[in-house]
């Protein structure tokens, strides 16, 4: 009798599910399941989206409901800390003067390497050397000067510089012992080193100088230390050089620690060039965490990473980035910081072809290092610490403030009656085009690969060419389609190109044998991002046939819904998240969300309990439930790209919807914050929306207002004064709805690069034609 009815039901819906579909049909938007209309009978328009990155702009709405803007780029953050740091460090040195500077609890029979001395010896050798140096710096000229009030001052402060040496060097004698603070007091009087040298012919920095080898890591650890309070000079620890260096504090001589040696670095000198060939400031084997040119400043923020007491460890900020994936912006920074990728944190992707602000978190970096980063298309500020990092869903939506350009094929009055009809109806809450990949082979395609366990096939996807290749990455993927040689083709691939890289560097390292493990090499959110697309894709074609059978106008039994109570807190916001099988996951409502889906009844539907706006389609995995209907068209679809819905196909349970617990997404959107207004423009070069990118370029830190400005729009004389129509739109949408699919539903036009790519083509041919 269902059948019956559902038969039935698909006669009279006929001709509208026909006109759902016939608008501009698009073969790439058909083959990831977008297919229909809400709003199939209405005409729609033609226009131009994204012709310039200004015309698409997404701020982020935080979880405290704020839209995130890019405003400052300072960071005035630090600089109250590094005040503090600085009171800290000159009441420390004020406690303890050289009298009463406390030896450490160490044997001093232990240290090897050194002649036996008492601490009062090595005292007094360290305070005789410090003033024998200062005496024989000091000219007559400068002792006759010194009854002048700026010389009284000037010795004044050379005196009390003089004794704070002295107490570092007695705390240092009684730290390391009388060897090493000889050749420490010998070091720092090297120019160079606590002041900038001459500049002269054949002058070179002084090299770093080595300290006495140890095993002991808690002395090592007050050597760094000693050097960041006194000196604020960098260190860093390194193995035991092949000559004779002496030897510092040893532990029981069965201990396994490593030897090392802590390393003292000379000053960096603001304003003065550096000899990279001649091993000043860090010879080989350096540390990496720190850029070309930066200097350290006072707070102790250098060689030696020592976080600041008392300040949350976690450097939160706005990346405001142009025509960039924010995977692709994440890796950028975090290659010139030497940082991990997996230091920082972000509550979602943005789209690349347009200009995004975005709130994004990374573990332990301060914010005068990262403001300091000459960014190509990019920019970062609004700097704060925070106790947490951000995660996947740790959002609330985006807005969009969209501008259609060269609008044809209707008046203003016929498109504002869509626009409204837009706000009024919503769309249909498909997953975009960019959810699957700019490129022909699609995201979801390798997705399904790996479900089914077919590893060298998702390798050969993922490493194929593609026609729209850069040279060098047509050419590495060339050789390796050629030859199969990993290790030659990854000498030729970029390093911008994250996943074949590490693709092809698992290559290398399992030498072909083992294919899991090379798959591996692939950074982990884009292994989980092809099985996230696949995921979408079998939403989007289900949401499809929903439509085909039912229409958009009402719910039916054996509809999925969630019960509204947790609607609001749960929907949408779980289907990018990598959930275990224990159920746990980058959000906090995951429970509250797989509890509350259940199906609609004949009662419900004839009471009229639930609307359009309620239903919800799952994302296969472990924990989501489908109808009886739902279930045999998801195993269809999954039977027919050899995938297994339920359970493990394989032992990979990376690659298994039985490891994901799936999610809900609903099958309708309606916008919110909806605003609209018509620009007329005669030059189709010209920016018609400002974003942040630009305002904060031009030093304008004017967050704007919530309505769209009127943009005056000077003609072009090129152009002959012929007037343009653009449509400028500005929506929110929740967390993981997509506006282009908004733009589809008012359009009817496909929304591929390539579409609007032809129409900017024709349009630029017919200008030039008049």
């Amino acid at each position: 009798r269902q059948l019956a009815r559902d038969v039935a039901r698909t006669s009279q819906l006929i001709s509208s599910s026909f006109a759902m579909e016939a608008h501009h049909q698009d073969t790439a938007e058909v083959a990831v399941g977008i297919e229909c209309y809400v709003t199939g009978s209405a005409a729609g328009f033609r226009a131009i989206i994204k012709e310039r990155y200004s015309d698409f702009l997404v701020n982020e709405i935080g979880q405290d409901g704020e839209v995130v803007y890019l405003t400052a780029l300072d960071p005035e953050v630090d600089s109250e800390i590094d005040q503090r740091q600085r009171r800290e460090r000159q009441e420390r040195q004020s406690r303890f003067p050289p009298s009463t500077v406390p030896a450490p609890a160490v044997d001093e029979a232990a240290r090897e390497g050194m002649e036996p001395c008492s601490k009062q010896e090595a005292v007094d050798s360290a305070v005789s050397s410090v003033v024998s140096a200062a005496a024989a710096q000091m000219t007559e000229e400068e002792e006759a000067d010194k009854n002048t009030t700026t010389d009284a001052s000037t010795a004044a402060a050379l005196e009390e510089a003089a004794r704070v040496r002295e107490s570092a060097m007695a705390e240092f004698a009684r730290l390391a012992g009388a060897a090493d603070a000889e050749r420490l007091e010998m070091f720092l009087d090297q120019p160079g080193v606590l002041t900038p040298a001459p500049e002269g012919l054949g002058s070179k920095p002084p090299q770093p100088l080595i300290l006495g080898s140890s095993n002991d890591k808690d002395y090592r650890t007050s050597l760094h230390a000693f050097f960041s309070l006194h000196f604020q000079l960098l260190t860093d620890t390194v193995e035991p050089p092949g000559g004779d260096e002496g030897h510092g504090l040893l532990q029981k001589s069965g201990s396994k620690r490593p030897i090392l040696c802590v390393r003292v670095h000379p000053k960096k000198h603001p304003n003065k060039k550096v000899n990279k060939g001649a091993g000043g400031g860090g010879g080989q084997g350096q540390k990496r965490g720190r850029e070309e040119g930066e200097e350290t400043d006072d707070a102790g923020w250098g060689g030696h990473h020592r976080w600041p007491s008392g300040v949350p460890p976690h450097l939160e900020f706005t990346l405001c980035k142009e025509n960039k994936e924010t995977g692709d912006a994440i890796g950028v920074i975090s290659r010139i910081l030497h940082v991990k990728p997996k230091a920082f944190g972000y509550a979602g992707t943005k789209d690349r072809r347009g200009v995004t602000s975005q709130r994004v978190t990374v573990f332990k970096v301060r914010a005068a290092r990262l403001a300091k980063l000459k960014l190509m298309g990019m920019r970062v500020g609004n700097f704060r610490y925070v106790d947490r990092n951000l995660g996947l869903g740790d959002l609330r939506g985006n807005l969009f403030t969209l501008t259609l350009r060269g609008i044809e094929g209707g008046s203003e009055e016929t498109v504002a009656e869509a626009v409204k009809a837009l706000n009024t109806r919503g769309f249909i809450n498909y997953f975009g085009l960019q959810r699957f990949g700019t490129h022909e082979i699609s995201t979801h395609v390798v997705g399904a690969a790996l479900l089914r366990g077919a590893w060298s096939e998702a390798i050969d996807l993922i490493l194929r060419p593609r026609a729209a290749d850069k040279a060098e990455v047509a050419a590495a993927r060339a050789i390796y389609k050629e030859t199969g040689d990993a290790s030659a083709a990854l000498k030729l691939m970029p390093r911008w190109c994250v996943a074949e890289q590490g693709l092809l560097e698992g290559l290398v390292k399992v030498k072909g044998k083992d294919l899991v493990g090379a798959l591996s090499g692939v950074p982990r959110n884009i292994r989980t991002m092809y099985v996230h697309a696949y995921q979408s894709y079998l939403w989007n074609r289900a949401a499809s046939e929903r439509i085909r059978l039912h229409g958009v106008e009402r719910v039916v039994a054996g509809d999925l819904v969630m019960d509204k109570d947790a609607a609001e807190a749960s929907i949408d916001y779980s289907d990018d998240e990598d959930y275990g099988p224990d159920g746990k996951g980058g959000t906090n409502f995951g429970d509250a969300m797989f509890s509350s889906v259940r199906e609609v009844t004949a009662e419900e539907v004839s009471a009229g309990v639930f609307s359009i706006t309620d239903v919800v389609l799952p994302l296969p995995g472990s924990r989501v439930i489908y109808s009886d209907r739902l279930k045999a068209l998801y195993d269809d679809m999954c039977k027919a790209d050899g995938v297994q819905l339920v359970g493990f196909a394989h032992a990979v349970k990376e690659y298994s919807f039985g490891f994901l617990t799936g999610a809900y997404r609903r099958l309708l959107i309606k916008p919110d914050k909806f605003n609209f207004s018509f620009v007329e423009y005669s030059d189709p070069k010209m920016d018609l929306t400002e974003s942040d990118m630009s305002r904060i370029i031009a030093s304008s830190s004017a967050v704007p207002d919530a309505t769209l400005d009127a943009c005056k729009a000077v003609p072009d004389e090129n152009q002959g004064g012929r007037q343009l129509l653009a449509l400028r739109l500005s929506f929110a949408l929740p967390t993981s709805s997509y506006a282009t699919m908004a733009i589809r539903e008012l359009t009817k036009s496909s929304t591929s690069t390539k579409a609007h790519k032809d129409m900017t083509r024709a349009d630029a041919e017919q200008a030039h034609d008049n």
